[in-house]
């Protein structure tokens, strides 16, 4: 894209660490001017859905209005999927360059389907099939749950990328780079594997806990609480040389990203955090290796909720979806793709007038 410097803070990222910078969003403006700022990825997730709706009316309207003028018995579930399917093949063609000219290192681009069955293991596996017949550089994402654990592992030993999603704790990060363990000595396939572990969401979510707890702690500690998970999870990843790829996700500021730049990971990022980040255009700092003070864990460490997330062994694959920020983050994407399915229901009584 014109104007666009080479040397921006993104790409000094990668040609300084192997630190790969996605971007977080459907919307069309977004996607063009970060993949030109050294987007390696795309992220979304049915938060993301009917903002892009909304904002690129011009181009998903026709979309929606073409489905119902030729399928108008399709019901509003099945519209949805057409056009998350639409919206990601739009993605998936940006990405296809980098994908071709990195031979399948980057360019991947991420689909989430229907979060009301995602714990039901039998249509995960079908809607994951589905949508990996819509490009090589497509990832499906599948819950960091029981059922999840179940699902990547059947998927990673059919030949189908996927992204763990919904990653709050290392407890779930082992699980999940676990399955794919599994998957991948089921088959010659070598199908790419994104385990996500959520910083930004688990810090807001342990804010609302000290708040509804009444505790004394200073929510000025809140702040290394996901950071500190990612690194020790990004540690445990390097000693047992998992080979799926740890991702970072759920930025609320911009050292979501930059206190986690330098490790062989990928970091998703939202364009709220991302155009600070090239505006001001700081030094590449890496700082994946950097340990919490002693006193700031400590006193992290009197957050049950924190400890769940940080510690191995305190939680188990049967508690995963019903912990505290799991359950957060389900709310949020359930209450996205409701609107989704109203933009379609009121595009429904348009189309039948």
């Amino acid at each position: 894209m014109k104007g666009i410097s080479q040397k921006s803070y993104f790409y000094r990222v990668a040609e300084m660490t192997p630190t790969e910078f996605w971007i977080n969003t459907a919307l069309q403006e977004d996607l063009e001017y970060y993949l030109a700022q050294g987007a390696m990825g795309n992220t979304s997730n049915p938060t993301h859905i009917p903002i892009a709706l909304s904002n690129d009316k011009n181009i998903w309207y026709p979309v929606i209005d073409g489905i119902l003028k030729s399928n108008f018995e399709l019901s509003n579930d099945e519209v949805a999927s057409l056009v998350l399917q639409k919206i990601t093949l739009r993605s998936l063609s940006m990405f296809e360059p980098l994908y071709k000219k990195s031979k399948g290192k980057y360019g991947y681009v991420a689909i989430q389907g229907n979060p009301f069955t995602n714990e039901d293991l039998e249509l995960v596996i079908k809607e994951a099939e589905i949508f990996s017949k819509l490009g090589e550089n497509v990832a499906v994402k599948i819950q960091s749950t029981e059922s999840g654990i179940k699902a990547v592992e059947y998927l990673t030993s059919q030949g189908i990328n996927t992204i763990c999603t919904k990653g709050f704790s290392v407890a779930q990060g082992i699980a999940m780079a676990e399955a794919y363990e599994r998957g991948l000595d089921k088959t010659d396939a070598a199908p790419a594997c994104y385990v996500v572990n959520i910083a930004g969401i688990l810090d807001d979510y342990l804010n609302e806990k000290i708040m509804e707890l009444g505790m004394n702690i200073d929510s000025r500690y809140i702040r290394h609480a996901g950071v500190s998970m990612n690194r020790k999870l990004y540690k445990i990843f390097k000693k047992n040389n998992y080979r799926a790829r740890l991702m970072f996700g759920g930025s609320r500021q911009p050292y979501h990203f930059t206190d986690l730049v330098g490790g062989d990971v990928a970091i998703t990022i939202s364009p709220s955090q991302a155009k600070p980040l090239i505006n001001e255009n700081p030094p590449v700092v890496k700082r994946i290796d950097v340990e919490t003070p002693s006193n700031i864990l400590n006193m992290l460490e009197e957050i049950p909720d924190f400890c769940k997330a940080y510690y191995e062994y305190e939680l188990c694959p049967s508690e995963f979806k019903d912990f505290g920020p799991c359950v957060k983050f389900q709310k949020a994407c359930e209450e996205g793709y409701k609107k989704t399915l109203n933009e379609i229901e009121s595009r429904r009584k348009i189309v039948s007038l």
